[in-house]
């Protein structure tokens, strides 16, 4: 499959600047005027081997689709100049570079699981709080690292000849410009890059036996690394000679075209799952940020910064979930019905918990679940249950957020994604969060942010400010309503201790169901 469309306007005398969203489902090159207006979009499902752990990546056929994609722009586009580009991608997932230039080997998906048995062994060689005081992380299988030392146990040719390794928007970025660098927001995620001094430890890379050379080198996100190949022009019909610019983490660069600038800026991106990024200007070095749950990164574009984020497993998912099992409602019918049902549903509370508790008070054994129900419970009430308990569990990781030391609290919140159309969950979000919520409309807005970063790449724009002051996009702001105070009541009355309350009864499901404490 694949799609490209334009959007008919002819201003074939500004160049444009282009993006590629290389995600977990689908690779996407699309170029944006200077407004940050789609003008041309290529697409390809990402393609992915499934194996019982998880999955391979084979880098080469991920950059033969990123030529197809690139190409169907580029025929779009009919000759219009391209000023930068520039790769947003999913993190950890290495591809092994060898003298030539060449792939190695596959590259391990990022949530793949053979590397679950390292993580005891890396602890093993290098201590828990010695692994945070270098990376900022605890140590767990999706990390690159891990990643590396399984290679060199199980693909030792290809690590022997193997002289880099790039993430995977390094690699893109590498086939298209011929020079290799990769950002602080990739680096981040490898469990072998110093979060405080922004360099590679020798220390850790030396569980890998591989010294500091082995990574790409590091460079603020935006960087010039080069003019697009003559070659790859040739292939994909680009013209102007473009710059191709270092990118960096999808999260990130997503959160660059919605307004992730300075500190204390929160982007909340709601999609199936949530996530939540707050800017600070250094990263934590308490480890209590760890116990609850939360993770860090840092950033580099032309400014320095670091993040603090958290995750909710299910979010928009949860909505769909809850229409599923109620026969399939059309979500106007269950938004509309919910709208008349007072806060706190009758009585009826959700645990937003079905992938697992999210920060501030992770549990691996938590799970949802509806508190009160009775014969008189319609669906259009549990619906709104999910769409507050949803709201609850944000309102605790901010909250738990902002009680770490060294951590402001966020001067403004920024909200993207396809969930930010649910009005009647925007309202009670910002009720629940008591402070305003803008919503940016902006459904491209990992490639968007990629665009963006070529655009800084080529010289177009002087700053990452001067880029996001040009930008033609819609933005509203969500106030809290009169409803904020019962919010309040219905959080320190229930769900404040909820979560603490269905402890032991998932412990016992657990155990029921046959896991460890069984045993």
């Amino acid at each position: 499959m694949s799609s490209v469309r334009t959007d008919g306007i002819d201003r074939a005398g500004e160049s444009v600047l282009i993006g590629i969203d290389a995600g977990t489902t689908s690779i996407r090159a699309i170029a944006f005027d200077q407004r940050g207006r789609k003008v041309a979009v290529g697409a390809r499902p990402t393609p992915m081997r499934i194996v019982e752990t998880g999955g391979e990546y084979d880098p080469d056929e991920i950059w033969g689709l990123v030529v197809e994609a690139l190409s169907e722009v580029g025929a779009a586009l009919g000759g219009r100049p391209v000023a930068g580009i520039a790769v947003a991608s999913v993190g950890e997932s290495p591809v092994l570079i060898g003298d030539d230039g060449q792939s190695l080997a596959s590259s391990l998906v990022w949530y793949d699981r053979r590397t679950e048995p390292l993580v005891e062994q890396i602890v093993a060689r290098v201590s828990e709080d010695r692994i945070f005081g270098i990376s900022g992380h605890a140590v767990q299988h999706y990390y690159t690292l891990p990643k590396l030392i399984w290679m060199r146990a199980h693909w030792a040719e290809a690590m022997g000849k193997a002289r880099h390794v790039l993430m995977m928007a390094d690699w893109i970025a590498y086939r298209l410009s011929g020079e290799m660098a990769t950002d602080p927001s990739l680096a981040s995620r490898t469990l072998y890059f110093d979060i405080a001094a922004r360099r590679w430890s020798a220390e850790m890379l030396a569980l890998a036996d591989v010294d500091t050379d082995f990574p790409a080198p590091v460079a603020a996100s935006g960087t010039a690394l080069g003019r697009l190949r003559d070659d790859v022009a040739a292939a994909t019909g680009l013209v102007g000679a473009p710059m191709i610019g270092v990118g960096g983490h999808d999260h990130v660069v997503g959160g660059f075209a919605v307004g992730l600038r300075e500190p204390g800026t929160m982007i909340d991106s709601m999609g199936t799952a949530e996530a939540m990024m707050l800017a600070n200007a250094a990263p934590l070095s308490d480890p209590e940020m760890l116990n609850r749950g939360f993770y860090q990164g840092a950033i580099g574009v032309d400014r320095t910064m670091s993040y603090l984020g958290a995750g909710i497993f299910s979010s928009g998912g949860a909505m769909e979930w809850l229409r599923s099992i109620v026969g399939g409602i059309p979500v106007e019918t269950l938004i509309a019905e919910a709208a008349t049902i007072p806060p706190g549903c009758h009585g009826v509370a959700f645990l937003a918990d079905l992938g697992g508790l999210s920060p501030p008070e992770p549990d691996p054994y938590a799970r949802g679940a509806f508190v009160g129900m009775t014969p008189q419970t319609t669906p259009a009430a549990l619906y709104r249950a999910v769409l507050e308990g949803l709201a609850m569990q944000s309102r605790m990781i901010f909250d738990g957020m902002v009680s770490l030391p060294g951590v402001e609290t966020p001067r403004e919140l920024r909200l993207i994604g396809g969930v930010s159309r649910n009005r009647l969950f925007l309202s009670i979000k910002a009720s629940v969060l008591d402070r305003p919520i803008i919503v940016v409309e902006e459904p491209e807005a990992t490639a968007l942010g990629a665009a963006l970063l070529g655009g800084i790449a080529g010289g177009v724009f002087p700053s990452l400010d001067s880029a996001l002051a040009g930008l033609d996009r819609t933005e509203f702001v969500v106030e809290p309503g009169a409803d904020t105070g019962q919010y309040g009541q219905l959080r320190a009355m229930v769900f404040e201790g909820l979560h603490a309350r269905m402890r032991p009864i998932n412990r016992s499901l657990h155990a029921y169901l046959g896991g460890l404490e069984a045993r």
